[in-house]
C-alpha cells in the first residue's frame, strides 16, 4: 500500500503532468452547431424579407407603371383633340392676391385658400389693371364662396373653376384678354 505522501506526490506529479500539456479543444465541435443554427435564420429571415417585399410592393409598382402609360395615352389623346387654332399664345400673365374664402357647405366650415395668375393675350395697361383689380377679385371671392369642397376637389371641378373665372373676368374687363387661369396655390381645409 502506498503511504499517504506517495499518493500526494503521485497527485502533485499527474497535476503538474496535467498543467504542462496543452489542453487543446474542439472549437468547431463545440460550437459549430449554434453558429449554423444562427446562420440558417438569418437566411430564412432575408427570404422572408425580399418575398414580403415582393408580394406587398410589386403589385404597387405594377399599378404605378399602368397608370403612367395610361397617363402617358390621355396626354396624347388631349393633345390630338386640341386644334392647333384653338390655342391662344400666353403674351403675358397678372398674379392676383391670395384669395382666403369660407365655402358653401353646410355640415361643416370649410375654406379654401387659393392663388390665380391670369395668362393674358396682350401686355396690359397698368391703369385698367389697377381699376379692375377691385372688380376681379371681388367676382373671384364670390365665385369661391358659392362652391363647397366637394364641387372644387375634383380635376373636373378645378377646370370648371378656371372656365368660370376666365368667363367673369372677360365680363368685366373684357381688353385685359383673359386666356388661361392658372391656379399658383389650393389648399382646402377639410
Amino acid at each position: 500500500m502506498a503511504t499517504p505522501d506517495e499518493k500526494n506526490k503521485q497527485a502533485a506529479e499527474n497535476k503538474q503532468q496535467a498543467d504542462s500539456n496543452p489542453v487543446i479543444e474542439n472549437k468547431k465541435g463545440r460550437t459549430g452547431k449554434g453558429t449554423m443554427k444562427k446562420l440558417w435564420i438569418i437566411i430564412a429571415a432575408q427570404v422572408l424579407v425580399i418575398a414580403a417585399g415582393l408580394i406587398f410592393g410589386l403589385p404597387y409598382f405594377m399599378e404605378a407603371r399602368v397608370a403612367s402609360e395610361k397617363g402617358e395615352v390621355i396626354e396624347e389623346q388631349q393633345e390630338e383633340e386640341a386644334p392647333p387654332s384653338t390655342r391662344k399664345d400666353v403674351k403675358a400673365t397678372l398674379s392676383l392676391e391670395p384669395f382666403l374664402v369660407n365655402l358653401a357647405d353646410k355640415e361643416e366650415v370649410r375654406f379654401v385658400k387659393t392663388s390665380f395668375q391670369l395668362g393674358l393675350a396682350e401686355e396690359p395697361d397698368e391703369k385698367k389693371i389697377e381699376m379692375t383689380t377691385p372688380a376681379m377679385r371681388d367676382s373671384i371671392i364670390t365665385l369661391l364662396s358659392s362652391k363647397t369642397a366637394e364641387q372644387i376637389l375634383t380635376p373636373q371641378g378645378k377646370e370648371k373653376l378656371r372656365e368660370q373665372i376666365q368667363t367673369r373676368v372677360n365680363a368685366i374687363s373684357p381688353e385685359i384678354g383673359v386666356v388661361e387661369v392658372y391656379i399658383v396655390d389650393f389648399v382646402v381645409q377639410l
